[in-house]
């Protein structure tokens, strides 16, 4: 019987949308009456998490991009022994017939020493893929330099010789150096189940990596943020294309910025990141509001006719596009993303071609999109992805580990 359940995630906040799953998997479990430990290295810890009632145990430790010493912080995330110190300790108060561990991040301050502690105690682990680590050095099948998807075998002479990394080549050798220490430790560890949350993702991993036994492999759909009580956004009286992501290479943001010029549209970018000052320098007649939260989020969201997710990189499942598509919204998408597996196919297109963009965007400015918003709404399924279905969902897999 399922009464305990440990999340691993690197921080104690929201950094990401990996970041996001596990805090609200921790808090959705904590509300079905499940006893909840959240363990992380990086603080500070949520507010929402401390006030909830979950059991957090923080490291208070540096990421490991940030540390003071290049070398600390290379040893941390190469193999962080305080971690595994830390949650050998915690393991030794819980019952291992009762509990389930349930890990979503671990590159940037865990590192795998919780798993090599989870395995010394025999303790089943869920891990849900959100990313590539677990088979790419730099996590996300892509080679940042040249800005295409990369196809190497990892691990492999050509791709320990590839400058890959969106930093430099000794970065991708610390990377090298984990991954190395990373496989060493995990594909040793038969507790370990594995979480796909989608068809997309899973078919790209076990390219890569295929040795893992069929009663290891779940399926575990992410959570999406909706209102309870959904409206449809009125697409068909909006000329806004929006963009809501990560402003780097790998979502895709300068190929919608150029698109969008050359389909002479109005355009909004909502996010954060390193090409910010650089877009908003080269593309003036785009609006660049910096990150919204939810609420504030929504004003924007009630001027757009459509959203554009454009990746060039292969993304494991885009909740943006779901969010949106609750309220309506056509979502013109990259054929590179798990997100094209829901979205229509006339929305889809070539992920690498700025024309190919230009052209789809041009198609939605003109066509009679008040129809196709509407399929959009009533045809989303919001119990698939409700908060209620996720966490039955997990609790399942629970069960099946713990038997």
């Amino acid at each position: 019987m399922v009464k305990n359940v440990v999340i691993l995630s690197d921080y104690g906040y929201i950094e990401g949308g990996a970041g996001r799953v596990a805090h609200e998997t921790a808090l959705a479990l904590k509300e079905r009456g499940f006893r909840v430990l959240f363990f992380c290295a990086v603080g500070p810890v949520s507010e929402t998490l401390i006030n909830s009632g979950v059991e957090v145990t923080c490291l208070h430790q540096t990421d490991i991009l940030n540390a003071k010493s290049k070398l600390k912080g290379a040893l941390q995330g190469i193999y962080n022994r305080k971690a595994k110190k830390a949650f050998l300790e915690l393991l030794s108060g819980l019952d291992r017939t009762e509990t389930v561990i349930h890990a979503h991040t671990w590159t940037k301050g865990l590192s795998s020493s919780v798993f090599a502690a989870a395995k010394k105690k025999n303790f089943p682990v869920l891990l849900t893929v959100h990313d590539y680590f677990l088979v790419c050095p730099n996590g996300g099948l892509f080679n940042y330099p040249k800005r295409t998807i990369c196809e190497k075998k990892p691990m492999s002479l050509s791709c320990l010789a590839c400058n890959c990394d969106a930093r430099s080549y000794p970065q991708k050798l610390f990377r090298v150096a984990r991954q190395r220490k990373q496989n060493a430790v995990l594909r040793k560890c038969n507790n370990l189940s594995y979480a796909f949350i989608s068809e997309f993702s899973k078919r790209e991993f076990l390219k890569r990596y295929d040795k893992i036994a069929e009663n290891k492999r779940f399926f575990l759909t992410n959570l999406v943020n909706f209102e309870k009580d959904r409206f449809r956004i009125p697409c068909e009286n909006n000329n806004t294309f929006l963009f809501i992501g990560g402003l780097t290479e790998v979502k895709g943001v300068r190929l919608f910025c150029e698109a969008a010029t050359k389909a002479q549209v109005k355009a909004v970018v909502i996010g954060q990141g390193v090409l910010k000052e650089e877009l908003e320098k080269a593309y003036p007649n785009i609006e660049f509001v910096g990150w919204k939260n939810k609420a504030d989020m929504l004003p924007y969201l009630e001027k757009t006719r459509c959203l554009v997710f454009p990746s060039i990189c292969y993304e494991t499942m885009g909740l943006t596009p779901l969010e949106m598509m609750a309220y309506g919204v056509p979502v013109i998408c990259s054929n590179l993303s798990a997100a094209s597996e829901y979205v229509s196919a006339e929305f889809l297109y070539d992920g690498t071609s700025v024309p190919a963009l230009t052209q789809k965007i041009q198609e939605a400015k003109a066509m009679d999109i008040k129809p196709v918003s509407e399929e959009i709404f009533s045809s989303f399924d919001q119990e698939k992805y409700s908060k209620k279905t996720y966490i039955q969902n997990a609790v399942n897999i629970y069960k099946e580990l713990l038997q």
